[in-house]
């Protein structure tokens, strides 16, 4: 988009903290994209480093860029709904500053709105990619290309999985249906706006690759620790089931789905913090287990494992070589993949 007269149709928000790096790899992402008609808004959470120089060099050559900084740290949640409310176009995306999408990705997401226009959010496939580069999850999807309406769309976003916002692009006026981001509900609020957002209005799916996703191999992400999915995903399951228009058939279903992802998160989360050795997270995990889901034997499981772990260097060693190995097979696995991708990371990075 060269005419400074043509009005942006879609804002990227950025949030970022110290990761003037990656940010900048972030950037580029987005403007590389072959839709041009787009702006990259970037809100610094007080970072106090160089980070306010990385995005002038971009604002210099490019006057879609635009730049923020919050006068002290707000905190992650609270700078994404800053983000959120000053959406001035008619579409809007989430990009945290160590993500990329990929070329296409709007232009996949506005062909949709095209064909759908009572859609209120577009989405595309999105992959997981460790901090080494190595590839965690191809871009596969096993959705049906098409209009999805509510309320049965949360439902096929709940059994289906793998919808992450880094491959969505919403309308602005879903913010004036729903809301901001909750932040009760903590580090799940994305799954939470996507959900609520499922549950009310029309979405399109692509399975055409948009995104990726980067995660620490050892402690998966952020959302792998107790206190940033306990109890903030009550409070969604809440969010979710009080929605008056939903057929209470179809409530009790979500409740249903959403508390066993919930256990199988919680056991998941125990398995992690014991390979980063965080082991208070695993008996956190394995209480809550017991006592409130009566998950006894896996709880039993989670509570023996790390305390052997803990008092016992060569448990934890056998630990860490399984988890290796599992890695490494993955790893050969979708090397096809992680060559094409790698390269187009290298040429931005």
């Amino acid at each position: 988009m060269k005419n400074k007269n043509q009005k942006p149709l879609i804002t990227t928000i950025i949030p970022t903290y110290r990761r003037p790096k990656l940010l900048r790899r972030a950037i580029k992402s987005v403007l590389n994209q072959t839709y041009p008609h787009l702006q990259v808004c970037v809100y610094d959470n007080a970072s106090g480093d160089e980070t306010a120089e990385v995005v002038a060099e971009f604002a210099e050559n490019d006057f879609r860029v635009k730049y923020y900084c919050q006068p002290d740290n707000i905190g992650s949640l609270k700078n994404f709904n800053y983000g959120m409310e000053h959406v001035d176009t008619p579409f809007f995306s989430f990009l945290s500053d160590d993500d990329i999408l990929l070329p296409e990705l709007y232009r996949i997401l506005m062909d949709g709105f095209k064909k759908y226009p009572e859609a209120f959010f577009s989405v595309a496939s999105t992959a997981y990619m460790d901090y080494g580069g190595d590839l965690l999850s191809p871009f596969v999807s096993n959705w049906r290309e098409g209009l999805y309406e509510p309320p049965e769309g949360v439902i096929e976003i709940l059994k289906r999985g793998n919808m992450v916002w880094t491959g969505i692009l919403f309308r602005k006026e879903i913010i004036k249906k729903i809301g901001i981001l909750d932040e009760k509900v903590g580090m799940a609020c994305d799954l939470d706006f996507v959900l609520q957002g499922a549950a009310r209005f029309p979405f399109i799916v692509s399975p055409k690759s948009g995104a990726i996703l980067f995660i620490d191999h050892l402690s998966g992400n952020e959302a792998r620790r107790f206190n940033f999915t306990w109890p903030g995903w009550l409070k969604m399951i809440r969010n979710i089931t009080e929605i008056e228009q939903i057929p209470s058939n179809i409530r009790i279903e979500i409740e249903q789905i959403l508390t066993e992802q919930l256990k199988k998160r919680l056991f998941q989360i125990g398995i992690a913090s014991i390979i980063r050795k965080n082991f208070d997270d695993t008996y956190q995990a394995a209480s809550v287990l017991n006592s409130r889901y009566h998950w006894k034997i896996r709880a039993f499981l989670l509570f023996v494992s790390a305390k052997v772990c803990q008092y016992f260097p060569l448990a934890y060693r056998c630990i860490l070589f399984l988890d290796k190995s599992r890695r490494n097979w993955r790893k050969r696995k979708l090397r096809h993949l992680q060559e094409e991708y790698g390269k187009y990371i290298q040429s931005i990075g």
